[in-house]
């Protein structure tokens, strides 16, 4: 008779964290907004489809593990969370800096979650000044 090993099943809930990332870096100084893009536009698009079809082809086999918001692209694969953001920032901070700040608040969220870090890429899209009176 063989000894079965443990089995370390957990669910991820993908949506929640991109919403705390969201929230979060959203207020980090400096950050004006999590920029919406053409590319996380059809990146949606593409895992909406890709979900209906798993749905609807291959019952019982899981989604594909991905959470998209504005500024946003989440993967999960195994244990490990990797980010995309795509950022609009103020001329008062320095881009390098701020995205430094930016991939290690990404990174804490992602800690606290339980998860593993993976790559954190920052795109700055946008840096802009103070709005003309």
């Amino acid at each position: 008779m063989t000894r079965e090993q443990p089995f370390d099943a957990r669910i991820v809930d993908l949506d929640s964290i991109a919403d705390t990332l969201s929230t979060t870096l959203g207020n980090h100084p400096g950050v004006i907004r999590l920029e919406p893009t053409l590319r996380s536009t059809m990146t949606r698009w593409k895992v909406a489809s890709v979900g209906h079809l798993h749905r609807n082809l291959r019952h019982g086999t899981p989604s594909p593990t991905v959470a998209i918001r504005d500024g946003l692209v989440l993967s999960f694969t195994g244990n490990v969370l990797t980010l995309h953001m795509d950022l609009a920032t103020s001329i008062s901070n320095p881009a390098l800096g701020l995205a430094r700040e930016t991939q290690e608040v990404a990174a804490e969220v992602i800690r606290a979650s339980g998860l593993s870090v993976g790559h954190i890429d920052v795109t700055i899209l946008a840096i802009e000044g103070a709005p003309a009176s």
